[in-house]
């Protein structure tokens, strides 16, 4: 029976933080080999490689930042739905919807999404 701390679980993923990465770039800058690099700062070869490549490929040593998903409705349409709803309260909200559609604003969304995004403009 092995224990649970033996080398056969699979350590965990983590980033790299900049201060290792620019360490390991420093290091390749003054030619030293992959092996050297891993063998000196203790990590896989392969990461060293990856870190290299990233940075002769993008230039940078920090991966780029994703922006994350992109928001179903814009402040433009946003901002075209409020000022449509308040010019005129009383028409349904498929009316307004269907005015937004003629005019070129394309709402992809349920009249439930539409009745909460009003909902939180006030």
């Amino acid at each position: 029976m092995t224990p649970p701390t033996s080398s056969i679980t699979k350590p965990k993923r983590q980033e790299l933080d900049v201060f290792i990465r620019g360490r390991i770039i420093g290091q390749w800058e003054k030619d030293a080999t992959y092996g050297e690099i891993s063998k000196a700062l203790d990590i896989l070869k392969s990461t060293v490689g990856n870190v290299v490549k990233a940075f002769r490929d993008k230039g940078v040593s920090k991966p780029l930042t994703h922006l994350g998903r992109e928001p179903k409705v814009t402040k433009r349409t946003q901002s075209a739905m409020v000022c449509s709803f308040r010019s005129e309260p009383f028409v349904s909200i498929a009316a307004q919807h269907q005015r937004l559609v003629d005019v070129g604003i394309s709402i992809c969304m349920t009249t439930f999404l539409l009745t909460q995004q009003l909902a939180s403009q006030g």
